[in-house]
């Protein structure tokens, strides 16, 4: 086994204090050693009592090394690039503010590293978690919208055009140093949903042959609350999924962005195709979603496009 190394724990926070803290207390009933890692907040502008939270966190588990730090550049991208800043460990951990674990999470991202001494980056595994009641509209096609990602329970490395998700990703110090920080153009600003700053990153990476893992017992429970449920919130995201693949192609060559548009309009017929077996089993309301989702897509695109 290779020589042990630390890892930070960097959670990105705004304005979701009581999350945080169930987050928090999953951490720390982990039975990781304590010397080993680090939770690092960054809080990004909350105006709810997250510090009073952090602030109690460090004051009750004294033997853990939780720190804060307020990151005032508004969007997740500056607040993850902050966390790269201040982590203290060799290894850099991204997980959301709304999440749950079980007590050997910590544990297995360590023992990945320990035995995969080469490995620069790496992605595990998340579970949805619902608050309340799924609604019936939302299809499994849906759920990676809510943080949904699983490809198996076996390491390999990510093919093609998958990469981890942000709430669970994980990355040796080096490759920032390397491969430079998040693009501050993408990712959640406040209440804007724009994303895709984690995926523009990995392509950078794959562009250089670095291999990125998918590490199953890695796995975390992501949180969605009722306010993720509605329709009105599908669609923000998916606008400003659309806005974020827009910015990712304004400076790409034409066949880029053709590529790109004849990928959508494949999607579109698939989408379309689904009406007849949701049909079939009584679920319209589920092939509905899924054409209005490809839609607002297009319409994020084409709002930063004109």
């Amino acid at each position: 086994m290779a020589n042990a190394s630390g890892i930070s724990f960097v959670i990105c926070t705004y304005n979701r204090a009581q999350y945080l803290q169930d987050t928090l207390q999953s951490l720390v009933e982990n039975k990781a050693d304590p010397n080993r890692f680090e939770l690092l907040i960054v809080d990004n502008n909350s105006t709810d009592q997250t510090p009073a939270v952090v602030r109690q966190f460090i004051d009750d588990y004294p033997n853990y090394n939780i720190r804060y730090v307020k990151e005032s550049q508004q969007g997740l991208s500056f607040a993850r690039n902050r966390g790269i800043s201040e982590a203290k460990s060799p290894i850099i951990t991204f997980l959301d503010d709304d999440i749950s674990t079980d007590i050997d999470f910590i544990n297995n991202w360590l023992q990945f590293f320990d035995n995969h001494p080469n490995a620069q980056c790496a992605g595990g595994r998340i579970e949805v978690q619902f608050d309340d009641p799924r609604p019936d509209w939302m299809s499994h096609f849906l759920l990676p919208l809510l943080g949904h990602h699983d490809l198996g329970d076996n390491i390999t490395t990510y093919k093609r055009q998958h990469y981890p998700f942000g709430g669970n990703m994980a990355f040796k110090q080096s490759i920032f140093e390397e491969h430079g920080f998040f693009d501050t153009e993408l990712g959640r600003k406040g209440n804007q949903l724009k994303a895709s700053e984690e995926k523009e990153f990995f392509r950078r990476l794959k562009k250089t042959n670095t291999d990125i893992y998918y590490v199953p017992k890695a796995t975390l429970y992501h949180r969605v609350d009722k306010q993720r449920l509605t329709k009105e919130y599908i669609k923000r995201q998916s606008i400003g999924l659309g806005q974020s693949i827009a910015l990712q192609l304004q400076d790409k060559a034409m066949a880029d962005k053709l590529l790109k548009g004849s990928s959508e309009v494949f999607k579109m017929i698939v989408t379309l195709g689904l009406f007849l077996p949701y049909s079939l089993t009584f679920q319209p309301s589920k092939a509905v979603m899924l054409i209005k989702f490809r839609k607002w897509i297009i319409e994020g695109y084409l709002s930063v496009s004109k």
